[in-house]
């Protein structure tokens, strides 16, 4: 019995974690109820995934090579698209009906509804159709909050886990004199804030401009970082431009793992406005390594777990008033006492300890499956 691993290469937060599930499992190999991992990928990647891992490699070409006592394992979700990951869930749950677990990292469903506006967008109705019955034919979704539980159980879905997303140990042990210096330097006589992540609208950035606009009136004295790209950019430009806080806030684009460091390390607080998100690995990156207060909007999945792991730490009801609130009080309250919490809280979602309740729903698994060996 083998574990079909199907390896996400494209670029964002789900396929990054995709990897990330991947390179602990091999760390864990021992410990797997598998005689092998092998790989799932598109035609194109195969011998470069085949030289990077040296493991046995399928495509749409050879999928007879995956036995009836497979489990396979899709770690983004399989869009109805013609697309890799769309024939590999036809192949083993609608022609061979084999065990297949799947990650739900956001629900498409509210995604479609807040992103696609254009007539073009109008070829994910289909996706947006049969998200559910998607979803419940499979035998485990994985999803990464009790939020985003809730809403595929809407779906009908009965078989499903949540598992926490997670980090390495990079967030929590980098050095600052090791740090690398971003182009923009960052003046430490102003209150400095700070972002990072995807620029769309479910994350609420524009929220936090408008707040900022209001509140950099009576304190000139600011500035805001905002670090990452997304179809939301242009717009929330235009809206700095409206407020006359152009100069004020810094568009930094994409930047690296250092330089995100650098800013969580320097500024004076981090904030994420979502409207609606997940388990974002931005926000437990921030946690991780910020040496200033982070705040976060409840609507982000982070949040229950907080609260069940009986941690105190700043959240906020998400609206223009309440982010004022929390400008105020961050840049006039000196008590980094709560930064120590961060990080004590972050330390409990490291990927060598997320991997161990991944292997259980592989047991969990493989024992639904036994009957009919």
């Amino acid at each position: 019995m083998n574990l079909i691993y199907y390896y996400p290469m494209e670029n964002g937060a789900p396929a990054e974690v995709g990897r990330n599930i991947l390179k602990t499992l091999l760390d864990h190999r021992d410990t797997l109820p598998f005689d092998e991992i092998k790989l799932f990928c598109k035609e194109k990647y195969a011998s470069e995934i085949k030289n990077r891992f040296n493991l046995d490699v399928i495509t749409y070409k050879n999928l007879n090579k995956i036995s009836r006592h497979d489990v396979v394992h899709i770690p983004v979700l399989p869009t109805i698209l013609p697309n890799a990951k769309f024939l590999l869930y036809l192949y083993i749950k609608i022609i061979k009906k084999r065990k297949l677990i799947i990650q739900y990292h956001g629900d498409v469903r509210k995604e479609l509804q807040s992103s696609y506006k254009d007539i073009i967008s109008l070829i994910h109705i289909v996706t947006y159709i049969f998200i559910p019955y998607l979803l419940k034919s499979v035998d485990r979704v994985i999803t990464h909050s009790y939020y985003m539980n809730e809403i595929i159980t809407e779906y009908g879905v009965k078989k499903s886990v949540i598992l926490p997303n997670a980090i390495d140990d990079y967030w929590y042990g980098k050095k600052e004199e090791n740090e690398t210096k971003p182009k923009k330097e960052i003046d430490p006589t102003v209150f400095n804030i700070f972002y990072h992540g995807r620029l769309s609208w479910e994350k609420g950035i524009d929220i936090l401009i408008e707040s900022f606009g209001h509140y950099a009136k009576n304190n000139p004295n600011t500035n805001i970082y905002l670090a990452g790209e997304g179809p939301q950019k242009k717009q929330l430009k235009d809206l700095c431009s409206r407020l006359d806080i152009d100069k004020k806030v810094i568009f930094l684009g994409n930047i690296n793992k250092e330089e995100i460091i650098f800013f969580l390390k320097k500024v004076d607080v981090a904030i994420y406005p979502s409207r609606f998100d997940n388990f974002p690995l931005a926000v437990l990156e921030a946690l991780a390594c910020a040496n200033c207060p982070v705040y976060f909007s409840k609507n982000i999945g982070i949040y229950d777990f907080v609260i069940r792991d009986g941690f105190k730490l700043n959240s906020f009801e998400l609206n223009v008033e309440n982010l004022n609130k929390v400008l105020d009080y961050a840049s006039c309250n000196t008590n980094r006492n709560v930064v120590n919490q961060q990080k004590k809280f972050a330390k409990n979602y490291t990927w060598d300890q997320v991997i161990l309740k991944y292997i259980e729903v592989y047991h969990d698994v493989i024992k639904e499956q036994l009957p009919s060996l």
